[in-house]
């Protein structure tokens, strides 16, 4: 069994090393002293922060009408983040909600990660949590990595690192530990803030109350030959489950990933279709 703990071509670095490290931007990397103040490492991330957020401002490009190639459809009035079009034909509304909690889980969760993070065009988006994530791979996927801040090591107070980035970023990715599980009433408080920033955030496991699910699971590799060739494309399964909207849907996507050394497309795979054996019912009694 694919177990996601190991490293996965995909994900923890990247399909052609070589070819690729001359494309990856350098990141915003934010390294927080833990031995400082926690006041004071608190106070220097809202600086980074705010740096990020005139950053934005001074890059910001108008909306693009119409769809670019690969995107489902943009949204006119903002509230919505494009995603790649497979994706975009399985979630309720086509796209990620501003505002909005999703729970990513797995075998192939950061692929699926890397996927959500490169379908808004110029937006800013963090990592935080995730001191082995591969960026390189990320790149890979479309993921622009001068608009990436990386937190590899929030400390304690993971959910106070969360709020702050709120303020700067449209994206936030997110790997909790198990005893940064929020509570009830803090949990709520940060959904609120979630919600008034309108950032999205990208929960790396469970999360009570999420508004998206999505879990994955790997179908198979395509490229290698008998006893040649190299490791090019591969499939993954997303089921989509919810509350609201996504409630009992049952939806799911089957997303190719076609790699050509340097970068990732991701495209519509074919769902195969579900087989029912002869005689695995018993037969309903006939009435009157």
């Amino acid at each position: 069994m694919f177990d996601d703990s190991f490293p996965d071509p995909w994900e923890a670095g990247s399909l052609d090393q070589v070819s690729s490290s001359n494309h990856a931007a350098p990141t915003k990397d934010v390294l927080l002293d833990q031995g400082a103040d926690r006041h004071q490492v608190l106070r220097d991330l809202r600086h980074r922060i705010s740096t990020v957020s005139v950053d934005a401002s001074r890059s910001a490009t108008p909306q693009v009408m119409g769809t670019p190639e690969g995107l489902g459809t943009l949204d006119d009035t903002g509230q919505l983040l494009p995603v790649a079009a497979p994706l975009a034909a399985v979630l309720p509304r086509g796209g990620l909600a501003r505002g909005s909690v999703i729970s990513v889980r797995g075998q192939g969760a950061t692929s699926l990660l890397f996927t959500l993070l490169s379908g808004p065009p110029a937006a800013w988006s963090a990592i935080v949590g995730m001191p082995g994530v591969g960026l390189l791979a990320a790149a890979e996927f479309g993921i622009d990595l001068a608009r990436v801040v990386v937190v590899p090591e929030p400390g304690p107070d993971v959910l106070q690192v969360l709020s702050i980035l709120m303020d700067g970023v449209d994206m936030i990715a997110v790997a909790l530990p198990p005893i940064a599980a929020p509570a009830p009433a803090r949990q709520r408080v940060l959904t609120g803030r979630l919600r008034q920033r309108g950032a999205v955030l990208l929960v790396m496991g469970p999360w009570p109350g999420a508004d998206l699910v999505l879990t994955t699971r790997w179908e198979g590799w395509t490229g290698l030959g008998k006893g040649h060739g190299r490791l090019r494309d591969r499939e993954l399964i997303v089921d989509v489950a919810g509350r609201g909207a996504a409630a009992g849907r049952g939806n799911r996507a089957a997303l190719l990933l076609r790699s050509d050394r340097t970068a990732v497309e991701i495209v519509a795979a074919p769902l195969a279709p579900v087989r029912v054996e002869p005689n695995a019912f018993e037969p309903v009694a006939e009435v009157g």
